[in-house]
């Protein structure tokens, strides 16, 4: 272990190593704490996916884009964005806050779902990473960290267009292995005081063909199963400049998925799970800005079908209807100049946020029930910042739940601007509040057999104190080295524990004096770690450039228990990511390669294994034609064909080789 870390650290410093350099963390702005600032300003660690990455990175999903990055660890069930859970800093997949223009995307049936972003590639614009805690300013979930999606729709609604009609055109059409179709689409157009803008992405394949576990041991008729998948979405936006200060944008869309799903949630070997899932959304936005003054009101609403068959011939499928509305609504106010130079002459600028926030979440399941749920909260943020280069954010959020009252969340950031090194370092509470499925899973199953998860209704909310603290170092204007040191303390953790029926006193289907797996705030856990991420830009010629960036993330997680749970810790111990990207003219070849080491899990019953190492690489090569308009693209993921698994039981993909044609204007 000693040589792996003496080797990755060796390669930071002697390896130049895409990401923001200074000129990027100064130019940058994000909403980090929800009044936008630069990255370098935030006081905390921000990473920004942009335009030009979507476009070259050798990837087909958005969990794929963010597997580089420093402090997030991915388990994924298959390929393509299929499904997969996403943790940042150690935290388990429902700890962290994924949102889409403004608003939460968490579903909440279970965090299975949260990545299951419901618009095209070719319509976002910029993903932020925040790492570490944002439930002050953005509610519960947030407390690894928060991936912002921002379309380009909702990047532009506050610009005005041209006089003459604007018009921007996004095509990916592809095909590979297994029978692979993708079309990835958008198109805009823009006059005046209104933009509006469409998107579709339909993502199908008939899988890789594997052993069926279930036919050698005589439970199943079929030798060989399919890791099919169909994925198509919709979306629409549009933004109108009502007048000088007042502004409008909405979004809306729809998402259909069918996919093979054997072994994702279990590893029985009577499992032939299908799964499909329907989404409906939509949010608006009305935000009037003044001078010093800007008020937001957003409200968005999402409806979500889940139907899961695990054995058609054993039990009829469940279905899941979800709903969750959500409403935000903020005042930021800026002093001006003259009260700026009343307070303190070197203020280069102060403000004040208050807001109010509420999410009301339903659901109608068959084996889960009928149930609803409302959690509201208010905050505060202030932010400043100084001509000498310090920089602070803090606020609080007073957060109602149902179960457990009020939760009391204070947050604070800062960074300071030495010029070629800015320091940085927060702290901060956060919390996560039970999902449906672990408060109300298999409720309604009838005489419930012994073994089986069971929910629990009466769980309280899952809290943690994180606190991290690093620097961004610029020794020269191409290169850039950001090391992060960062722990969290955690409490009423939720874990499923074996428990005796005659202890459960809100379940009425369970037999006398069986065992079951009963969902409990049972659990204390620390989280330490150190990430490290080092970048390089160089040009060559006037259109030759090479950009590299290589990160390193340690991990170790404790608790209270004998055994720390894979639920709490199902994440790498070591983690290391080299991407390296090279335009030489026309010619763009790009690389994207991790090595993980985790803990090892098997299932002999299944032929099921996580290794304890393993190692990917995907690879993109692509020549423009006419211009910039036409590229063509070859694309080969998992090019070493590593067999490999991260949630036990779902293979993941092996070597697979696709080609397509890409035009923008």
């Amino acid at each position: 272990m000693r040589i792996l870390i003496a080797i990755v650290l060796s390669f930071l410093i002697t390896c130049p190593a895409i990401g923001q350099l200074t000129a990027e963390l100064d130019s940058i702005d994000v909403t980090a704490s929800r009044i936008t600032t630069t990255i370098s300003e935030s006081g905390k660690s921000v990473a920004v996916i942009t335009q030009t990455d979507i476009q070259n990175m050798p990837v087909q999903s958005v969990d794929d884009l963010l597997r580089s990055l420093p402090g997030i660890n991915i388990n994924a069930r298959a390929g393509f964005g299929v499904q997969a859970d996403v943790g940042v800093r150690g935290s388990t997949f429902s700890q962290v806050l994924f949102m889409l223009d403004n608003v939460p995307l968490n579903d909440p049936l279970t965090a299975h779902f949260n990545t299951n972003i419901p618009v095209a590639l070719s319509e976002i614009g910029q993903i932020e990473l925040i790492r570490g805690p944002a439930s002050t300013s953005f509610g519960a979930d947030a407390v690894g960290g928060v991936v912002h999606i921002k379309t380009k729709a909702y990047l532009m609604k506050d610009s005005e267009a041209p006089e003459s009609l604007q018009t921007r055109t996004n095509v990916d059409v592809a095909a590979g292995e297994h029978n692979l179709q993708i079309l990835d689409a958008s198109v805009g157009v823009a006059r005046k005081n209104w933009r509006f803008s469409t998107s579709f992405r339909t993502a199908q394949s008939d899988g890789e063909s594997f052993r069926n576990p279930g036919f050698d041991e005589g439970v199943s008729s079929a030798e060989t199963f399919n890791s099919y998948f169909d994925i198509t979405n919709l979306s629409s936006a549009m933004s109108v400049k009502l007048n000088d200060n007042w502004t409008w944008y909405t979004r809306g869309g729809v998402e259909n998925r069918d996919f093979n799903a054997r072994y994702f949630y279990t590893r029985s070997i009577y499992d032939e799970s299908e799964e499909q899932i329907e989404s409906r959304w939509a949010l608006t936005e009305l935000t009037y800005e003044n001078g010093v003054h800007r008020s937001e009101f957003t409200a968005s609403y999402r409806d979500v079908e889940d139907v899961f068959d695990f054995n058609s011939a054993l039990s009829p499928a469940n279905v899941h209807q979800t709903g969750a509305f959500y409403v935000n609504g903020s005042h930021q106010y800026e002093l001006n100049t003259n009260q700026l130079n009343t307070l303190s002459s070197s203020l280069r600028y102060m403000r004040f946020m208050a807001g109010a926030q509420v999410l009301n979440k339903e659901i109608e399941s068959t084996d889960r029930g009928n149930h609803g749920n409302t959690s509201w909260g208010v905050y505060g943020i202030h932010t400043m910042n100084f001509d000498f280069g310090l920089s602070m954010t803090s606020s609080l959020r007073l957060q109602f739940n149902p179960i457990s009252d009020l939760s009391f969340l204070p947050q604070v950031s800062a960074s300071f601007d030495l010029g070629s090194i800015v320091l940085r370092s927060s702290v901060g509470r956060a919390i996560r509040e039970g999902d449906f499925t672990e408060r109300y899973i298999s409720h309604q199953i009838p005489n419930l057999t012994p073994g089986r998860n069971v929910g629990n209704p009466d769980l309280l909310p899952e809290e943690s104190t994180s606190f991290d603290i690093g620097f961004d170092w610029t020794p020269i204007a191409q290169l850039r080295f950001s090391p992060t040191f960062f722990y969290r303390s955690s409490s009423n953790l939720i874990d499923y524990s074996l428990t005796n029926s005659n202890q459960i006193d809100n379940a009425d289907n369970l037999m006398a004096d069986a065992e079951y797996f009963y969902a409990s705030n049972i659990s204390e856990s620390d989280v330490t770690g150190v990430e490290l991420l080092s970048a390089f830009t160089q040009k060559f010629a006037s259109n030759s450039t090479l950009r590299s960036q290589v990160s390193y993330t340690y991990i170790n997680t404790t608790s209270d228990q004998n055994t720390v749970s894979r639920y709490i810790a199902n994440h790498p111990e070591h983690q290391a990511s080299l991407d390296l990207s090279l335009q030489a003219g026309p010619l763009s070849i790009n690389s994207q390669s991790s090595f993980n080491v985790r803990s090892e899990e098997s299932a002999e019953l299944i032929n099921a294994e996580v290794p304890d190492k393993y190692f990917i690489t995907n690879l993109n090569v692509g020549y423009t034609l006419f211009g910039d308009r036409f590229k063509v693209y070859m694309e080969v993921l998992n090019l070493t064909d590593t067999q490999y698994q991260e949630i036990l039981g779902a293979p993941m993909p092996g070597r697979w080789v696709l080609g397509g044609i890409k035009y923008s204007m």
